[in-house]
């Protein structure tokens, strides 16, 4: 098959249909099933894309792909060959004729930041087009094994390791943030034998006393992040980061399933820390106007964080800076809610030394009573702003190299605030 006649095109909804109805049975007895999200399915502006994950490609793996695509269409052209690029695209029955070829179905492979295919067509696709498609997709999974870190990255999840080497000095100040945090979600989740034991003793029903889900609320840019980070490398446990956009699908019922999906490979690695930042807007509350959407991500939530699917190795930090928008059922799933203030003076002076340790203490008192209002990031900005400012200097006076004197960050801050 090179190109297709009008008359040989599927609709969009019938080949979509096909499309999952045939992985579906596939995988319908398998467990790699469970691990794998079936492919976006779009039409836009004319043109058919269909896209998955595949894994990290090897030599090999890519020439089986070839070789599936060679089995459904017998000549295609080359259009890109470099590493972590490959693409290929159909050429026209009458090879010798250049005439609408780049409305030929296009099929790349991506291998630089997450490895995925993009399988894309002006217009419909054929029967053909669509074998080349559930092929592609069986040889993925079936090459990628059931492996919930895989899954968590097909799903748009970072799982962030602890080899950055933060700890609770990179935070300055927040000494009872820290406290709360020690108390209520390290402890517990360093010494899980003693704090299930405790609740054996003390309830005729077992049922874990340590938390499961800590709701981190605040100003942007006050550290609740880096805390995610400290707490996952000091418990010594996965800290799977979450993007809102990576959960949300305009197919209706994915998105729910996505973030249900997250959940359950975290399980299945053993435990994790689940971040959800700005998750107002993953579920807001039900007091307003709500889309059928963000009613079911929310039903979601509700069940994975206290209910009959509730997770029991996974421990869920959502970061927010909007309290009030959240729904008062959410809300009171959340064992402990901790506020992240903007930093006092004394506080924004040892985030500068933090970022600025040449300065004397006296600078760095200074440089907090006037950056009033600022956040810790506010002030990591304006720290780095005065190196790129000082580097230029440097290279246009051709000075020796030398760390900012005070008067610059005086002179950023000012910058900064006007």
């Amino acid at each position: 098959m090179n190109s297709s006649n009008e008359n040989s095109l599927i609709p969009f909804d019938r080949m979509r249909e096909q499309v999952i109805k045939e992985l579906e049975s596939h995988f319908e007895n398998s467990r790699l099933f469970e691990s794998v999200s079936l492919p976006e399915i779009s039409f836009e502006k004319g043109a058919t894309q269909i896209t998955f994950p595949i894994p990290p490609l090897t030599d090999s793996m890519l020439f089986d792909f070839l070789m599936l695509i060679k089995k459904h269409i017998e000549n295609i052209r080359i259009l890109s060959f470099e590493s972590g690029h490959y693409s290929f695209q159909a050429l026209n029955s009458n090879i010798f004729k250049s005439e609408n070829i780049l409305n030929n179905i296009k099929i790349e492979f991506f291998s630089l930041v997450t490895s995925k295919t993009i399988i894309s067509k002006k217009g419909n696709l054929s029967q053909e087009e669509i074998g080349v498609v559930i092929e592609l997709f069986k040889s993925a999974y079936s090459a990628m094994g059931y492996d919930p870190a895989l899954k968590l990255k097909s799903l748009g999840a970072s799982i962030m390791s602890d080899d950055s080497g933060l700890n609770w000095n990179y935070i300055a100040g927040y000494e009872e943030v820290k406290r709360k945090i020690r108390e209520s979600v390290i402890l517990p989740l360093k010494n899980i034998e003693l704090y299930d034991s405790i609740a054996k003793m003390t309830r005729r029903v077992f049922e874990t006393n340590r938390p499961r889900a800590v709701l981190f609320e605040g100003p942007p840019g006050v550290g609740k992040t880096t805390a995610a980070r400290i707490i996952a490398g000091e418990a010594k446990i996965p800290l799977v980061y979450v993007p809102i956009e990576s959960i949300m699908s305009k197919w209706f019922g994915q998105s729910s399933q996505n973030l249900s999906h997250i959940f359950d490979a975290c399980e299945d690695l053993g435990g994790a820390i689940i971040f959800l930042d700005e998750i107002d807007s993953l579920a807001g509350s039900r007091d307003k106007n709500m889309f059928e959407a963000t009613r079911r991500i929310l039903s979601v939530l509700l069940r994975k964080l206290d209910g009959i699917e509730s997770t029991n190795s996974t421990i869920t930090i959502g970061a927010t800076n909007r309290k009030n928008d959240l729904d008062h059922a959410l809300i009171s799933r959340f064992d402990q809610i901790i506020h992240f203030p903007m930093p006092e003076a004394k506080e924004r002076a040892s985030i500068f030394s933090n970022f600025a340790r040449h300065l004397t203490a006296e600078d760095c008192a200074i440089l907090g009573q006037r950056s009033n209002g600022l956040s810790g990031r506010n002030i990591k900005d304006i720290c780095e702003f005065t190196e790129r400012r000082w580097a230029r200097k440097i290279l246009v006076k051709k000075m020796e190299a030398s760390p900012p004197p005070f008067e610059y960050y005086k002179r950023s801050i000012s910058i900064w605030l006007n």
